[in-house]
């Protein structure tokens, strides 16, 4: 339990800061459950006259306990345990097809176990079929990617320079053709 023993600036009256505002909640759940000695009883309640926020969380904490404090828990048998542990060791025993199979079976018998599971299955497999028949077809594989190797590529540049090179080579013969002409 934290400390609540401080001064409120907010209460002068009161010899506590709020705790719902200081991070000390525990108060109040300690005060509720009637867990608080005497003198941070009456601080809180001193602090509480003053602080509805911290009123109305101890009003429900107190309603809380109090249906609590009300609950009868229905009494365990005598030979819980051994029905408990007997149980366990026959569900131990049983294969573990059996185990996936059960909520088929009873589905099967109509008991809703995994009837919502099974029918957005179903629903799923309708639609994988609607998309399959509706498509255009198999679609084609791209054209495999030829990886062009280094060498390749340097033999493109020279072949390409060497046409470049023809080109001025043609274009300077035609112009000394023409000169010749002239």
């Amino acid at each position: 339990m934290q400390n609540t023993s401080f001064h409120n600036t907010n209460f002068p009256d009161s010899r506590m800061t709020c705790p719902l505002q200081t991070g000390n909640e525990d108060v109040l759940l300690d005060y509720c459950a009637r867990a608080l000695d005497a003198e941070r009883k009456s601080m809180l309640e001193a602090h509480m006259a003053h602080c509805e926020q911290c009123r109305e969380m101890a009003k429900a904490q107190t309603e809380i306990w109090a249906a609590l404090d009300a609950y009868d828990a229905e009494p365990v048998s005598a030979d819980f345990d051994r029905k408990l542990y007997a149980r366990m060791e026959e569900m131990d025993r049983v294969p573990a097809w059996e185990k996936y199979w059960a909520p088929v079976r009873e589905y099967l018998q109509g008991q809703p176990a995994w009837k919502p599971v099974l029918s957005v299955a179903a629903a799923s497999a309708v639609l994988m079929v609607v998309f399959a028949v509706s498509g255009d077809g198999p679609q084609p594989l791209p054209a495999p990617v030829a990886l062009i190797d280094v060498q390749d590529v340097e033999q493109a540049e020279r072949a390409l320079e060497d046409i470049e090179m023809l080109r001025q080579f043609e274009s300077a013969s035609a112009e000394s053709a023409q000169k010749d002409v002239l």
